[in-house]
């Protein structure tokens, strides 16, 4: 996973705050955003920020800022769950990876009841398996 730069974040807080939620055109994003840099670092970071979540495509040039929290969170779950599989296996702990329902899943066995009760708490962020 390739971190946010301060640019990307820059440009997210730019448009949020002179579009807010509502849908806007590339043209205009870019009128805005030239005064920043060039229209086509604007357009590569507009495209990456989509394809991070930040910016919904709505149309063939329309736009539409997302919150950043939802965003941050879908980007991050994936680096959380691969974080926690790792820390399991660093300590002896059998756990796998799996994916059910487009969805990152921690499998775990021999939880003892520590652990069931530690992960009780992340079941809203990450989905875990005790077996």
């Amino acid at each position: 996973m390739v971190w946010i730069t301060k640019r990307e974040i820059a440009y997210y807080l730019i448009l949020k705050h002179v579009f807010n939620n509502s849908i806007f055109n590339l043209g205009e994003a870019l009128d805005i955003l030239s005064l920043f840099g060039s229209k086509r670092t604007a357009k590569k970071i507009i495209r990456l920020l989509v394809s991070r979540g930040l910016i919904e495509k709505v149309d063939t040039l329309s736009y539409r800022v997302n919150e950043l929290e939802p965003a941050l969170f879908q980007n991050l779950k994936a680096y959380i769950v691969q974080r926690i599989h790792r820390r399991l296996k660093s300590v002896g702990l059998s756990s796998s990876i799996i994916l059910k329902d487009h969805r990152e899943t921690l499998a775990i066995r021999n939880c003892s009841n520590t652990l069931v009760s530690t992960f009780e708490l992340l079941r809203g962020i990450i989905d875990i398996e005790c077996g």
